[in-house]
């Protein structure tokens, strides 16, 4: 099965991949990107190689692995993406309801980042909720979720992803353990 999240950010520079790196070190793993990552040519399939600090599975304790995300990046425009779903019975109505805060910071926002993953993956979830909250949080941006139609607050944003990965984590069994190893970039 596969899902989709979205970021809206206002500016994307490379200059913001070092501190990404930063702080997905903080949640329990030891990360590095693929060395010729760049927000200017990303399309298609982003690579993590990782090892876990603390996993509740032995067969993945001192193991380098591998894991990442579709991602692709297109520009925004809020005007005619506003424009767009007004056309389609009020849907912008719905979509942004009560929410002027965010419709305001999307209205800043000209590009559109799309998180692409699969659940039967284990680790995919872990990175696409921590990359796309600390997208969301470093840049100021907005992350939505178009199969339930949330709009995250950017309050707690991190945290909470890593609490929605634990408790994912958490429950998995031995036998839905599904893992790459890392053989090189």
């Amino acid at each position: 099965m596969s899902l989709d999240m979205n970021v809206y950010v206002e500016h994307l520079s490379d200059s913001i991949i070092p501190e990404i790196l930063k702080r997905l070190n903080d949640f329990d793993m030891n990360v590095e990107i693929h060395p010729d990552f760049s927000f200017q040519t990303q399309t298609g399939f982003l690579p993590f190689k990782f090892t876990l600090e603390n996993s509740k599975f032995d067969i993945l304790k001192n193991k380098e692995l591998l894991s990442g995300f579709e991602l692709y990046i297109d520009n925004y425009d809020f005007q005619e993406e506003k424009k767009h779903l007004q056309s389609k019975k009020n849907l912008f109505q719905k979509a942004f309801n009560k929410q002027t805060e965010t419709e305001k910071r999307l209205s800043k926002c000209t590009k559109v980042l799309n998180f692409n993953w699969h659940l039967d993956i284990t680790f995919e979830l872990r990175f696409v909720l921590l990359t796309s909250a600390i997208i969301t949080e470093i840049t100021n941006g907005v992350r939505h979720d178009p199969a339930t139609d949330y709009w995250y607050e950017n309050k707690n944003i991190v945290n909470e992803a890593f609490e929605d990965i634990e408790n994912f984590e958490s429950s998995v069994s031995h036998d839905r353990l599904r893992f790459h190893e890392f053989d090189g970039w």
